[in-house]
């Protein structure tokens, strides 16, 4: 497929960016302390070997050996990392070390290192839209976002995600890109758990970039065969009593497919629009456009960031909005951090969610 190298070699320069900010803290304390490089090298024997398999097609099935040594290796050096400076702290003011790192510990698990068992928080927002109808007070649209199915995030997990949100008896359902990590042999699993979603409305979805690293048609049909609409580049108009949304979704940025303006070249004059977008760099053209509502993901929230701080993360280097809700003049976004992970199976800072964006009249 045309594109997917320049689309493997963009996720390889974050995958390894992302192995070099965990394992830098650890490694360089273990140098300093027994003042030898081997740590160092026996970091990189640990990772090269999982670095150099994301250049392997995007067809495998299961992860190897050196991936779960990689990933192990990565979440030691998360946990360190974590807990270095609380106990550098404590053993500065007198402290014990025994009982610095005990604290320390305690700290850390407040703070929460959310790893990929941990079931995602469920995050409600309200958004405040001018002229809204009054048919459409109180509509609530959910959102799932990066679910990356995969030896992570099995078809049981992700159909427990989308139980959660059945839940609620949505009006909407939106899953904004990222349906896969990559391999072929997950994209039947995640189109039958998401599959499942159900809200008065339907279920909608965009693509994201991962779900073009295997053959993003075949996605595509496979949702669209267990009734998830997937919108690229188009909307359509959901009717509430005499109210209508126009609900528009754009196609993935990394392979240069997204077309904003096409996505809302039939939106009826006056009616509100919510935007599926898996990127939130698209936020300025939704926000010239009038658009009120656009729903992202694809940051992850960084997965490893300061806790409280959402300016503080990995997500910096993909885009400035990082995590939550945004307001522009009369537009909205929020970038949902994700329920599944890539990399390490962890997050720190940047807990995985499900969320629900209640619309009201401003």
């Amino acid at each position: 497929m045309p594109g997917r190298p320049r689309l493997r070699n963009r996720f390889q320069l974050l995958a390894a960016l992302l192995a070099t900010v965990i394992q830098l803290p650890t490694v360089l304390w273990l140098c300093w302390h027994t003042r030898t490089p081997l740590p160092a090298v026996a970091a990189l024997l640990l990772s090269a070997p999982y670095l150099r398999q994301l250049q392997s097609p995007w067809h495998t099935t299961s992860p190897a050996l050196s991936t779960y040594l990689a990933l192990g290796w990565w979440a030691a050096c998360l946990v360190f990392d974590v807990l270095m400076g609380p106990a550098a702290l404590a053993v500065h003011l007198g402290t014990p070390w025994g009982v610095a790192w005990a604290l320390a510990g305690a700290l850390s698990l407040a703070l929460g290192v959310d790893t990929v068992l941990g079931a995602p928080r469920l995050r409600k927002r309200v958004v405040r839209i001018e002229g809204l109808a009054p048919e459409l007070e109180g509509y609530r649209i959910g959102q799932i976002s990066d679910v990356h199915c995969g030896p992570h995030a099995p078809e049981a997990r992700v159909s427990s995600w989308v139980a959660r949100l059945n839940a609620l008896d949505l009006d909407l359902v939106t899953v904004t890109g990222d349906l896969i990590t990559q391999g072929a042999s997950h994209v039947e699993a995640v189109a039958r758990a998401l599959g499942g979603l159900r809200a008065k409305d339907g279920a909608f979805a965009c693509m994201g970039n991962h779900d073009y690293f295997t053959d993003g048609e075949h996605l595509i049909r496979e949702l669209e065969r267990r009734g998830v609409s997937v919108l690229r580049n188009r909307g359509v108009v959901v009717n509430r009593g005499n109210a209508q949304l126009y609900v528009a979704g754009v196609d993935d940025t990394w392979t240069s497919r997204d077309d904003v303006a096409r996505a809302l070249a039939n939106r009826p004059e006056g009616v509100p629009a919510v935007l599926l977008a898996h990127d939130p760099n698209l936020f300025p053209q939704a926000q010239a456009r009038a658009v009120e509502l656009t729903l992202s993901g694809h940051t992850h929230g960084g997965q490893l960031a300061v806790p409280g701080v959402r300016r503080l993360s990995l997500a910096r280097f993909v885009s400035r909005w990082t995590a939550g809700l945004y307001r522009q003049g009369r537009s909205w976004l929020y970038v949902n951090r994700g329920a599944g992970t890539t990399g390490p199976p962890a997050r720190l800072g940047a807990p995985a969610e499900l969320a629900v964006i209640t619309l009201r009249r401003a």
